[in-house]
Order: C-alpha cells, then structure tokens, then sequence
C-alpha cells in the first residue's frame, strides 16, 4: 500500500534508516540470496542505492524475485510490512495487478529494458492511519549483475504518484460528460467559437452536424461560410440585412433561424451568443450556443391552427368570449358576448361592473358569490353558472350561461376567461318538459301506472318507483331483466319474452302489448300486470332503448276471475234448478193425486226452492248459514215457536245449503199435513252437531217430532221420502233415514258440509 501525498512529502514520520536496520537485522542466510557477506557487488549496490532514496523503490532480485524495500515504500505493503521483507514472489505476490509479475519476469530474463505501469490504483496509508486510493506509475528497470547469465541480476521498482493528475482528468472528463448530457437534455444544444481574425469557426459534433459540417473539420476550425449554407435562404437574407451575419450590431446576438439539414429536412434553431473585442472595439472572438426549437415551433404553429379552429367553432356555437383582469378591472368582452348582453359595438364600457348591473337583480347575488369562489386560490378556479339577465337594448329577459376558468400567480387571480352562451330556449324548452313530467307523473299516479326503460346494450331495466312497487320490488337501482324474469310467472315467460323481442327487432318493431303474471322479489304477493311499450332505435337500426309503462290489473283480473265463477255457477244452478223443477213438477203431477193437491204441491216445493236461492243470493251464492235456512223454515211452515233448535253455528255451501232446504221442506210439509205441525200441541225438534274425521267435516242432523198425531208407517214411500233418503244421498255424498215412530217421525240426516 501507498502514501498518497506528494513525492515531496513522502512519509516523514518513520524514523530515518529503519529499512536499513531491519535489512541489516535479517537473517538472510535463510533466504534464497544467502548471507550478506556472500551478495555481489551489484545486489549490494542496489540495496545501498534504494535505500538511500527518498523516493518509494524497491527491488525484487534473483530467480525467486526476493524483496527489497526502503522506507517510503513500506506504507505502501500496509498490514505485510516488514514480514514480506526478505519472500519471494511467490512468497508475497504484489496485490496491485497479476500483470506485474509477467513484466517483473520479462525484465529479469532480459527481455525488456524496462516497463511502465502508467496510473496504477493503489490502497494507500495516510500518516493518521487512514486507508485511501492512491494513483502512481510504476517503472520496472533492470539492474546489471555480470555474474549472471543475462546479465540482469534484479528488477528495480520506482513509484512516481499521478494521484493530483488522474483526479484533475477524472474531473474534466466528468466535466465533459456532464456537458453532453445538459446539451443532450436541451433538445439539440450547440455550441460555437469563432474566430473573427481567423475566420475560423470551432465548434462541438451536435452544432457541426445541424449545419452538415464534418466533426473533424468543425473540431480542426472551418470558415463561417461553410456553417452559412445550411441557412433557410429567407433567414439569410433577414440576418444579413440586420447585420448580424456581418456583426455590425454591438449587442449580444439572439436570433432565432432555420437550417436546411441534409436529408432536406428544415430545423427551427435558437441562437444566442456575445461578441468579444479588443481596446479598439473590433470584434475579435464571437462565441455562443444553440437550441433546437423546432418542436416549439410546430407547437405554436398547432397552437395558431387550434385557436383559429376555436375561434369558428365559439362563433359557430354562438359564443361570447370575455377575459378579465381582476387586478386592473379591466377586460375584453367578444362581439357575440355584447350581443348577449344588449351592448352596442362601439361601447367604450369596460369594466366588470357594467355588465353586472344587466344582471337580474334575484340572480346577482349568487352570481357574484360564484364568480368569488372561482377566483379564490383556494377553490379550484372555474365557474359554471346560469342566471338571467335584463337586455340593455330591449330590456328583454334571457337566461345565459357563464363558463371559465381562472389563472393565478403567487396566491392572486390574474385573469379571468371564459365563455357565455345565450340559453334562453334551452331553459324553457327544460321548463316545459319539467311541466310536462310534473303532469305525467300525476297522471300517472292517479291512473296508478308505473314506467320502466330498458337498455339492451347492457341487459339493464330502471323503472319508476310505482313500476318497482308492481312488481314487489324496492325502488333503486336498476335491475337485470334476466333477474326480472325469474319473478314472472313460468307459464307466462315466453310470451313477455316474445313480445320484448318482438319490440327489439328492426324488422318487425312491433309495440308491447301482454299481459303476465308476476310474483315479487322482495315481497312475495303474485299480481297480473299489463305492459305496453315499444323500441326506440338510431341511424344505423339498432335498437338502443325498450320504453313502456306498467298497470297492475290484479284487481281486475279477479273481477274477471270471479265473474266467469259466477256464470259458470249461474249455468250449473240454472241446469240444477231446471232439472230439480223438472223433478218437481214429474213427482208432484204423477200418481192417485187429483191435479189440485199436485198443483198444491208443486207450487210449495218451488216456493221452498226459490226461498232457498233467495237465501243464497243474499250470500253471493259463497254459502249460507244452517239457522238462516231453518230461520226461513219456521217462517214459512207454521208458528216458529213450534221448532225448537239446538246445534253450533254451521256455515253450508251453496249446494248443501239448497239440498238441505229441499229436504227439510219436505219434512216440514208433511208434519204440517200429518204430523205434529197439525197439531196446536206439536213441536219439531231439530238438534245437529259436527263430525270430525277422516276427510271433510260432516254435519250430524236429526228430526224429531212430537206431540202430534199417532204416527204409523205409510203403505208406499213418497216423492218427499225418495227426495229426502235418495236426493241426499246423491247430492251431498252422504244418508237420511225416516222412521216412523208412533210418537213422532224422526229423520236422522248426515250429509256434506261443503257439498
């Protein structure tokens, strides 16, 4: 390791004559030279020369390369001094370089004269310990020994420090690199030197290239006119009328100019230079560097074309353009935007005041607060807002719309610029349509209808909230119209599906127009919904929108429903009762009876009848109630104290209900004419209770009479016996049975509830 300090200022703080010493101390004879007293003249020498340097040297000598060195050497060995002092090469190899051993090799075989390790790294020791990197050239020389076969006895090592140099060109070379990077990031820099006197102009590759000079030629110097030629032919012109290609101007040059490149191309370039003269105001040096500036260039010709496109395209849209300086107060209002406003052309009026005074008095305030907000550094420095104004020249009310944006500069608005747009129509075109809206929506209330629009692009349904509420969902977000129909009814799903395709279809358009069944997503509650809509298309066809409406017609759908119950019922009872009529009138008109007691009799059982469908009638034919039918009973056969009821409220259906009545009719005409019903002293008991069990429930009749004639069982059963025992049974599933006791008769009935 080495010192890094000056050859001058080689370590001064080992005590002189140490190396000598140790070399002295040694004990050679267990080295490959041997004892000192058997060295030749020219190793002694050699040792005698290096120590007597100041100046780092060292020797490596024999065939084994033994190790010599002096006091200024040693730092250089660091932590290995003195222990390599006396080893072979091969003992202590120097760390610097592999390569020094094959030099060291080629000056001891005779080889070479000499070598030279120009600005070779080296660790270094500083007098306070400190390790740092050291740059020296190292000279390997050879020193004679004529005892020796080549004469060279021994290599000579000499160290010179380059430390200071290699810094400085390590620095200027950074420098340098750093130079053609800052040319590099200023989008094509150049550089230039011209020697007036000499006509001589040097410059850098980048400048020499931009004006298709060689870079050899422009490093060597070349004359100004071979720089001259690249020059668009205008700019020439305008540069040497000014003077500046001549340099009569005194001032600094800044010119900005276009090149002619070899591939025919044309560079826009910025220069900028100074001019040296002498005491007698020659100009004598002329140096400055240059800036490719074409992509500004096109930049700013982009810039012309697009504020010349904005400028038709603010007066095509019917525009007004305004900038304001809230600094001054002062600003530029457009001719579209004075046309807005009322103003004539050729008002001098520029400050913001006089347009704020046209503004309607109700909108001004928010309008100011507005145009604040906007040139606060704090917001975010634009403006969107509609207000009305009154017109200067006709005193007319329009409603406009400003727009803008403002700019800042250290905390403070320093314009203002924008746009305003005559909006008049669009405001009431949106007022009406609100109006509009308004009625449709009550409309649409009072007529309980529900809207729905459906996008097919994304397969998404948004309904009104009375559509959602029909189809027992929470009004929201938009649904899926798959999601949608999992909720219609699956007898039902095909035809909504056909007709929404139907509507979708550019061949067909065909309006919607079908009737569904749904069952609620969030509420469970099935409805019958009417839908009527059709497709909205655009220019190429497609179908992008489903409008309709929605009415629930649940309610009417059951009026229908039942209606068709109670036709179908009215023709089944009608068929039923023509038919008991007709059985009436076979039973009562046949046999030993004269016409007047069958006309009696037929003319009773049709009243009995025609009471039951009264009774039925009162209920809607849904039923009728057990004591409301033996409350027409009594009514109609004799003094109702003569019945004596006990039993629960039954509710009966309609058909039971009517057998039942036709059964206990006959009972009641026979005990009016026989039984106990003839008799002051007669009473009919009738009890009944309900059968659980297996199946329907059954009612439990039973008619018992007393108190009335002796009763003996009649020779032949009659029409009112077969009615009662067979019609029963036919009718309500179930059995009756009459027995003619003496005291009494008893009819015991079990029959259907519901029949």
């Amino acid at each position: 390791m080495a010192e890094t300090r000056d050859q001058a200022d080689t370590v001064r703080d080992r005590e002189p004559g140490e190396m000598d010493r140790r070399i002295r101390a040694l004990d050679w004879a267990a080295t490959p030279l041997g004892p000192r007293d058997a060295w030749s003249p020219g190793l002694g020498f050699s040792v005698a020369l290096i120590l007597a340097s100041r100046f780092p040297c060292a020797l490596r000598w024999g065939p084994d390369r033994v190790l010599i060195y002096n006091d200024a050497y040693a730092p250089m060995l660091g932590e290995r001094h003195p222990d390599v002092l006396g080893t072979t090469y091969a003992q202590a190899p120097p760390r610097s370089s592999s390569d020094v051993g094959i030099l060291e090799r080629a000056v001891l075989d005779g080889r070479s004269q000499g070598e030279l390790i120009e600005d070779l790294p080296l660790p270094t020791v500083q007098a306070d310990g400190r390790v740092s990197t050291g740059f020296y050239t190292i000279r390997l020389s050879p020193l004679p020994d004529p005892g020796v076969a080549t004469g060279v006895g021994g290599v000579l090592i000499s160290l010179t420090e380059t430390t200071r140099r290699v810094g400085a060109e390590t620095a200027l070379r950074a420098s340098e690199e750093r130079y053609q990077l800052a040319l590099e990031a200023a989008s094509g820099v150049g550089a230039w030197d011209w020697d007036i006197v000499a006509d001589k102009v040097y410059a850098d590759p980048r400048f020499a290239a931009f004006h298709n000079v060689p870079a050899e030629r422009a490093a060597q110097g070349a004359p100004l006119a071979d720089y001259s030629r690249t020059l668009d032919p205008e700019d020439y012109q305008r540069l040497f009328r000014s003077g500046r290609t001549h340099l009569k101007s005194t001032g600094d040059f800044l010119e900005e100019y276009r090149l002619i490149q070899a591939d025919g191309s044309t560079r826009w370039v910025q220069g900028r230079g100074r001019v040296e003269r002498d005491a007698r105001g020659w100009a004598i040096r002329h140096r400055g560097v240059m800036v490719d500036i074409t992509e500004r260039k096109r930049t700013e010709a982009a810039l012309e074309i697009t504020e010349a496109d904005l400028r038709l395209a603010v007066d095509a849209a019917g525009l007004g353009r305004w900038d304001y300086n809230p600094i001054t107060g002062e600003g530029f209002w457009g001719r579209r935007y004075r046309e807005i406003y009322g103003l004539p052309g050729d008002t001098v009026e520029n400050r913001l005041d006089a347009f704020e005074r046209l503004v309607h008095p109700g909108d001004r305030p928010a309008l100011l607060n507005a145009v604040r907000a906007a040139t606060d550094p704090a917001g975010d420095g634009t403006i969107n807002h509609e207000y009305r104004i009154l017109r200067r020249n006709d005193g007319a009310l329009r409603w406009v719309e400003s727009v803008g944006r403002a700019f800042f500069r250290d905390g403070q608005c320093v314009r203002f610029v924008g746009f305003v747009a005559d909006v008049t129509e669009r405001r009431q075109a949106a007022d009406r349509m609100l109006m509009q809206e308004a009625t449709m929506a009550v409309a649409a209330d009072a007529a309980n209808v529900g809207t729905w629009d459906y996008d097919p692009r994304d397969g998404r349904l948004m309904g009104s909230d009375r559509g959602y509420a029909m189809l027992g969902m929470a009004a929201g977000a938009p649904v899926a119209a798959e999601d949608l129909f999992v909720q219609i009814h699956p007898d039902d799903q095909s035809t909504v599906r056909a007709s929404l395709l139907g509507a979708m279809d550019p061949a067909a358009r065909a309006n919607i127009d079908v009737e569904f069944r749904a069952v609620g997503r969030d509420e469970p509650v099935e409805r019958w919904i009417a839908a009527k809509g059709r497709g909205v298309f655009d220019e190429t066809g497609a179908c992008v929108r489903v409008v309709g409406a929605t009415v629930d017609i649940t309610e009417r759908k059951r009026a229908e429903l039942h209606l068709r119950l109670m036709v179908n019922e009215l023709n089944h009872r009608v068929k039923n009762s023509l038919a008991t009529i007709q059985a009436i009138a076979s039973q009562s008109f046949q046999g030993a009876r004269s016409l007047p007691e069958a006309k009696e009799a037929f003319t009773a059982r049709i009243i009995a009848l025609a009471q039951a469908h009264d009774l039925l009638t009162q209920e809607n034919w849904e039923g009728a109630a057990l004591f409301d039918v033996l409350d027409k009973l009594r009514a109609v056969h004799g003094d109702p104290d003569c019945f004596e009821l006990g039993g629960p409220a039954v509710r009966l259906s309609p058909r039971s209900a009517l057998s039942l009545s036709m059964a206990l009719h006959e009972l009641a005409t026979n005990a009016a004419k026989y039984g106990a019903l003839s008799s002051p002293t007669g009473r009919v008991h009738i009890d009944w209770r309900v059968q659980d069990g297996p199946g329907a429930p059954r009612l439990e009749l039973t008619w018992r009479e007393s108190g009335g004639p002796t009763v003996a069982p009649p020779a032949r059963r009659g029409f009112g016996s077969r009615l009662i025992e067979r019609g029963l049974a036919a009718e309500l599933s179930g059995e009756a049975r009459i027995e003619f006791e003496p005291t009494g008769v008893v009819c015991r009935i079990v029959a259907l509830i519901e029949g």
